[in-house]
């Protein structure tokens, strides 16, 4: 425990009263039980004006399970509040009677030095919060409108199930055996509640991840996992069935939690920007309407939750702006914006100590759906939108060290610019479109919309596709990399697995996705614009790009399109082609030719094909 982690208390203070404990063997008191004189009860004591009444509620929430000690316990509310805070907490906690403190002397043979040791709550509080259990009544009236909203237009029999459950204020099996009932409340409520979501979203055809929902239920992300067996049990379903609708997660396997404050990052943004730009006048008070409202957005988020936190950022805010339109020196200027940018950054920290705040917006991961040499892809659920979306995470730069050495920043530097270049640079309908960003801290990821899947996935299911449906999906490819060519950059990793294809009413939406070989001439990095390591899948890759990356140039992309059209149109692996000839092999020949003999450029490639294509047609 860092010694600032530690409660002091002045024993002589007119509202505390001790109590010591002596040994004949030592000169001074070994311990002291210190508790406040006066008790007026934990309501007033929650509610006066100090704003510390989420903090003190999760406190005494922690000491109704019994005595703790003192280091486990400060260390446990840090994970969500400040020391600050905690620290101002328990000094009005203690003065109004409401929690008890135990100290040990450190060194009773030769002075007084009192350490906290056990925390606990006063035999006076303790009364009145155990009287404060629920009113079972109200509950099951509460969950009974739950359950009815929840199954209006339902012709499920467990509809009155449920309803019996609620009336008997028990749940029983087929058997009639009792699972749960009012004593348990936790369990009770848990499985008739799950039970009422999983008709629900079974007969909507829609899936939720049990992490998502235990948040809504009990904001704790892990309690209906305790209770599948129970809730599968009361439904009359197996686990399968369960975990089909409620969906698994993998969060707890993960190097680190993945959570973006959306509102947060806003106004981070902002910042960002104006630092960015020419700073104008004009601008500086559009930037700052636009701050406002993002601000507006974080104190509904947060609520109360920080504060304390909220309302020192307020301040420092306030006065950075006021500032900000009074100076005129571009330079006054850029410093007040980098000093709000540093505010905005401990705001951030301390609202991710809010273990509500990270349930509201933290990514709740599925599975892996894909892995690269430098990042992996997971399919996630994103409680913002309440959508499941892809997520492309980088390896922690542990990783990079350890197998690459002194090369590991590469890879980070080419993760940052296939960020920058979908968020910055390219916009075009055939080209993925990155959504959430988050590229401080670790782990860096971004996501995108989920494809229903990719062209390698599409070619092993579809044998029986036709030609005119494959020559669609080709002419989306070639579009996307037509606007590449004409920014002036290269794609470089052209295989199936990234290409992506989307369902829609209108048939199927081609993107092009990972772009973290993109070769950017404009790029300032001479390490990820001129690497010298080899990249690609080399069934579909340039045989000189293999051999150098640096070489590569837009004819590289021409060979992959090469290869990419011979298998749509066989469904067989680019090496096949002097085997096994498809329709326009020619075609497919001449772009994955040496590069002298290859297309030297998308459009000659294109009209080639299309008059291929023209003539089989006649």
């Amino acid at each position: 425990m860092v010694p600032e982690y530690i409660l002091k208390i002045d024993e002589h203070h007119i509202g505390i009263e001790v109590s010591k404990l002596y040994k004949n063997e030592y000169r001074f008191p070994t311990e002291m039980l210190a508790s406040g004189r006066k008790y007026s009860g934990v309501e007033v004591t929650l509610n006066k004006p100090h704003g510390k009444k989420v903090i003190m509620e999760f406190v005494l929430k922690l000491l109704l399970k019994g005595p703790k000690q003192y280091k486990p316990f400060v260390n446990q509310v840090l994970q969500r509040f400040t020391w600050l805070d905690l620290n101002d907490s328990l000094e009005i906690l203690l003065l109004d009677g409401v929690i008890q403190i135990t100290f040990k002397n450190q060194k009773p043979r030769k002075t007084v030095d009192w350490l906290p040791k056990i925390i606990q709550l006063d035999p006076r509080a303790m009364e009145c919060l155990i009287e404060r259990g629920p009113d079972y009544n109200l509950e099951l009236m509460r969950i009974k409108d739950s359950v009815i909203n929840l199954l209006s237009d339902s012709g499920s029999p467990m509809k009155d199930y449920l309803l019996q459950w609620i009336e008997d204020a028990e749940i029983k099996d087929q058997s009639g055996a009792v699972i749960a009932d009012c004593t348990s409340f936790k369990k009770y409520k848990s499985i008739v509640l799950s039970v009422a979501y999983y008709v629900n979203l079974k007969e909507k055809g829609s899936k939720l991840p049990l992490r998502y929902l235990s948040n809504q239920i009990w904001s704790q992300p892990g309690l209906l996992n305790n209770y599948k067996n129970e809730i599968a049990l009361s439904a009359g379903i197996t686990l399968d069935e369960l975990n089909s609708v409620f969906l698994p997660d993998i969060n707890n396997t993960l190097h680190a939690p993945l959570i973006l404050i959306s509102p947060v990052e806003e106004l981070q943004k902002l910042v960002v920007k104006l630092i960015e730009s020419e700073i104008q006048q004009d601008s500086i008070l559009f930037y700052i309407n636009e701050m406002n409202c993002c601000l507006q957005r974080i104190g509904e988020v947060v609520g109360d939750s920080t504060e304390s936190a909220l309302y020192t950022f307020l301040q420092v805010y306030n006065d950075c702006t006021e500032r900000l339109v009074e100076v005129s020196s571009k330079e006054v200027q850029l410093s007040i914006l980098n000093d709000l940018k540093y505010s905005i950054n401990v705001l951030k920290k301390e609202i991710l100590k809010i273990g509500q705040i990270k349930q509201q917006f933290e990514l709740i991961v599925l599975k892996e759906i894909g892995s690269g040499s430098f990042a992996r892809v997971y399919r996630v659920f994103d409680p913002e939108s309440n959508t499941i979306v892809a997520c492309k995470v980088l390896f922690p730069r542990s990783y990079f060290k350890q197998v690459y050495g002194n090369d590991g920043d590469e890879y980070i530097l080419r993760f940052k610019r296939e960020v920058r270049l979908l968020t910055k640079e390219l916009r075009h309908k055939n080209i993925v479109e990155v959504e959430k960003i988050q590229l401080e801290g670790t782990p860096f990821w971004f996501t995108m919309p989920l494809a229903s899947f990719s062209l390698e996935k599409w070619i092993k299911d579809n044998h029986d596709a036709s030609v005119d449906q494959r020559i669609k999906i080709f002419d989306q490819i070639v579009s996307g990399i037509k606007y590449l060519h004409e920014k002036d950059k290269y794609h470089r990793d052209l295989a199936p697995n990234n290409i992506l294809l989307y369902e829609t009413k209108h048939g199927l939406k081609v993107k092009i996705a990972d772009f973290g070989l993109a070769k950017d001439p404009e790029s300032v990095s001479f390490r990820t614009s001129l690497s010298k390591k080899s990249y690609g899948q080399e069934d579909f890759t340039d045989p000189e790009q293999l051999n150098n990356l640096a070489d590569s140039t837009h004819l590289s992309d021409i060979y992959s399109l090469g290869a990419l059209l011979y298998y749509l149109l066989s469904s067989k692996l680019p090496k096949k082609r002097f085997y096994v000839p498809v329709m326009c092999q020619s075609v497919v020949m001449k772009a994955m030719d040496k590069r002298g003999r290859r297309y030297q450029s998308i459009y000659e490639f294109e009209k080639d094909l299309n008059d291929c294509i023209k003539s089989l047609g006649n």
